[in-house]
C-alpha cells in the first residue's frame, strides 16, 4: 500500500513518532512478522493485528490520518460506538478528550482494545472499555464473526456469508442507558458520540428515543450500504434533541452537531 503509507508519512497532523513507528512497523511485517505490531501514538500505542494487518491499517488511516471524526475534543466525555480496536478513542484522547469509554463485543477486537487503552491509562488518560455491544433495547444477541476484522455484524448482508468464520453470543446495552451514564458523567463537559456498528445504525439511533440524545454535543455516524435507513431519517429524528446534520469530513459518515455548540475541526495536534 505505497500510496497510503506516503499519505500517512505525510501527513504533519500524525505525531512525527506515530509515523516513524509505522514506517519500521511495514519494515519490520516483511523481514520478521509479528502477532502484533504496536507503534505509539499519542500517549499511549495503537495496536495492528498481523493477521487482519492490511484492514487494520486502512482502519487507522481512516481515522488518524483521513480524520473522519475530525472535531474539538478538549475536555470532552466521547462515547466510542463499536469500537474495533480503539484507533477512535486513542484520537480523541490524543485531541484533549477527559474520557473516553469504548464498546466493543467481538473478542479478539477487545482484547487488542484493552491493550491498547492500558497503555494510554498507564499514562494517566481515563479510557474505559465495555465488552458489549450497543442497541436500542438492552440484551444479548449473536454477533457473525468475519474473517476480516471490520465486517463483524449482527445482521450482516448475505453476501457476507462467505466470509463468516463463527458466532459469538454477546451482551447488548441500551443506547439510551449508555447515554444516561455518559451525561451524568460528563456534568457541564462536552459529550461527543461516535457510531460504527456494520448496519446496525438505523434500529440504533431510531430506536432510542430523541429525548435521549438532548445532552449530546456532537453525534458522529458511519451509515453502511445495507443500512435499513437513510442519513436524512437519522438526522429528522434526532432533530427534536436539537442536534442539526452538518458537513462532515466523508460523505459516509453522518455528523450532526448541537447548533449552540461552536465545535468545529481539531484546534490542536494530537498530544
Amino acid at each position: 500500500m505505497p500510496g497510503r503509507l506516503a499519505h500517512m508519512l505525510l501527513n504533519r497532523r500524525v505525531p512525527v513518532r506515530t509515523r516513524l513507528g509505522l514506517l519500521l512497523t511495514e519494515a519490520r511485517r516483511w523481514a520478521r512478522p509479528k502477532p502484533v505490531y504496536s507503534p505509539r501514538y499519542g500517549r499511549g500505542r495503537v495496536l495492528l493485528s498481523g493477521s487482519d494487518y492490511e484492514i487494520d491499517w486502512k482502519t487507522l488511516a481512516w481515522v488518524l490520518a483521513d480524520e473522519v471524526y475530525a472535531t474539538d475534543y478538549d475536555g470532552a466525555v466521547v462515547l466510542d460506538i463499536g469500537a474495533h480496536k480503539g484507533y477512535f478513542g486513542a484520537y480523541a484522547l490524543a485531541h484533549g478528550a477527559r474520557t473516553v469509554i469504548s464498546f466493543e463485543p467481538e473478542t479478539e477486537n477487545a482484547r487488542l482494545l484493552e491493550l491498547s487503552a492500558a497503555s494510554f491509562r498507564a499514562s494517566g488518560a481515563h479510557w474505559l472499555i465495555r465488552r458489549t455491544a450497543v442497541g436500542a433495547m438492552k440484551g444479548e444477541t449473536e454477533l457473525h464473526v468475519m474473517g476480516g476484522s471490520w465486517g463483524h455484524a449482527i445482521h450482516p448482508p448475505e453476501a457476507f456469508a462467505e466470509y463468516e468464520v463463527g458466532i459469538q453470543r454477546v451482551t447488548v446495552d441500551a443506547m439510551s442507558d449508555v447515554l444516561d451514564d455518559a451525561v451524568t458523567l460528563a456534568g457541564e463537559s462536552p459529550l461527543v458520540v461516535k457510531i460504527n456498528v456494520e448496519g446496525e445504525e438505523c434500529p440504533l439511533v431510531l430506536g432510542t428515543p430523541a429525548s435521549s440524545w438532548q445532552h449530546v454535543s456532537e453525534l458522529f455516524v458511519e451509515m453502511h450500504p445495507w443500512a435499513t435507513c437513510g442519513d436524512d431519517e437519522l438526522a429528522a429524528h434526532v432533530e427534536a434533541a436539537g442536534l442539526r446534520s452538518v458537513v462532515g469530513a466523508h460523505p459516509r459518515v453522518l455528523r450532526l452537531r448541537r447548533e449552540a455548540e461552536p465545535r468545529s475541526g481539531p484546534r490542536s495536534a494530537p498530544r
